[in-house]
This record gives structure tokens, sequence and C-alpha cells, in this order.
């Protein structure tokens, strides 16, 4: 198994394999989530992604694509309480079914702590949904901690 810069010409491998946690997701949090489609928009976004100087998508394949990983290298600014910051922003991490625990979600983190050390960075930080315990499980095993925790509460029906 290999890790490798996705570019442009992995479009449509990238929105096959977001479909995987898409419905994952629209599954768990349907008054959140729509399920995937293969829609303009979507197409467009995952473009503008894939083209973005700040990204940093990460394509794991073996015979076939495995998984990838997507992330935002972030300056944040010095405010009235926070100090300036450099993080590297995973927004994305996604195993195909069949290609999971078998080392590509490792492969994909490490490649990414590798570009973050390229840069300087020295905080990586993501987000995970309190419903997918297997992803929580995961990144705990390789060190990240609950840093911040958001809260709802559902009014009116919504």
């Amino acid at each position: 198994m290999r890790v490798r810069n996705a570019s442009i010409d992995d479009l449509e491998t990238i929105l096959t394999l977001n479909g995987f946690v898409q419905r994952q997701h629209a599954e768990a949090l349907p008054r959140l989530f729509k399920f995937p489609t293969d829609s303009k928009q979507s197409v467009d976004v995952l473009g503008a992604i894939l083209k973005a100087p700040d990204s940093l998508v990460l394509l794991a394949e073996d015979a076939e694509p495995v998984g990838y990983l997507y992330a935002q290298f972030q300056n944040r600014p010095a405010s009235w309480v926070h100090l300036a910051s450099r993080i590297l922003y995973i927004l994305h991490m996604v195993i195909a079914p069949k290609f999971r625990r078998q080392g590509a979600g490792t492969l994909l983190l490490s490649g990414a702590m590798e570009s973050a050390r390229s840069k300087e960075i020295n905080r990586v930080e993501l987000d995970v949904w309190a419903f997918n315990s297997e992803a929580r499980r995961f990144y705990a095993k390789h060190g990240f901690e609950v840093f911040n925790e958001r809260m709802q509460l559902s009014i009116n029906g919504a």
C-alpha cells in the first residue's frame, strides 16, 4: 500500500470514497447530513479542495483506491483570548470499508504528520462525531486527546 498526494485527476476517486463516510454520517444524523450524490456541487467543492494551496489531500492506494485524508494548513491569528497558532486541521479521513483495520488510516495519518512537520507546524487538530466510536478509538490510539467538546440542544423539533 502506498500514500501519495492526490491531484485533480483523482476527483472521481475522492468523490467515490467520500460517499462511504457521507452515507455513514447521513444514516447516523439524518437531520444534519445529506446522503451522497454525484451532484455538480459535490464535484465543484471537491475540485476546489484539490486545487487549494492550503489543502493537503493524500490518497492511499493498493491495487485500487483505499482511502483519503483531507486537511487544511491554517494560520490562526492571535485574538484577545487566544495565542496565534499554525495548525494542520484534518477535515476528512475515509477508508473504504473493505480496507479498514489494515493500516491505511495509520499510513494516511503518518503522511499528514510528515507534511505538518515539514512546514514546522506543531499541532494537528480534527473533529470527530460522537457517534463515530471507531474513529474516536483510532485517533486516541494515535495520541489525539479531547480538548474541546461541542454540545447541542434541539428546539422546535429541529
